[in-house]
């Protein structure tokens, strides 16, 4: 799974600064400043979460796989609907596509993260740490 995660985080990563650097460049003259809010909005969300998700498979070690699994779920599911659904409504002006049916995915994609933020604070809760000994004492 480890290596599914890391390709899915390293797309999710890219699309963050690919959207990051198409907003700065090229939207930023062309979209109302709230419409440029909430793009950037989307950007730092998908960005912050992409490296939590980073961080987590690296923990992968001393964490429960179903912890990771579920985490890894909301968040990539939370992400696309958040971030995916705002990058859509806040170029509509650019587009001049009407994207309003997916103003429904933004709240859900915003459940679906904080949802897995509390999986990671149980994750937090129920920890226990097993020290493993690696075969040599250094004194």
């Amino acid at each position: 799974m480890t290596k599914t995660y890391l390709i899915t985080i390293g797309i999710s990563g890219f699309i963050a600064v690919l959207m990051g650097a198409i907003g700065s460049h090229l939207m930023f003259v062309n979209l109302i400043p709230e419409h440029m809010h909430a793009y950037d909005t989307a950007v730092h969300f998908q960005m912050y979460h992409t490296l939590a998700l980073l961080a987590i498979t690296f923990f992968s070690r001393y964490i429960r796989r179903s912890f990771i699994k579920t985490v890894y779920f909301l968040f990539v599911f939370g992400m696309a609907f958040f971030s995916g659904s705002i990058y859509l409504l806040s170029t509509t002006e650019l587009t001049k596509l009407d994207f309003g049916f997916l103003s429904v995915l933004t709240p859900i994609g915003v459940i679906l993260l904080m949802i897995g933020w509390i999986v990671v604070l149980w994750m937090g809760v129920t920890y226990v740490h097993k020290k493993k000994n690696h075969g040599q004492d250094f004194q």
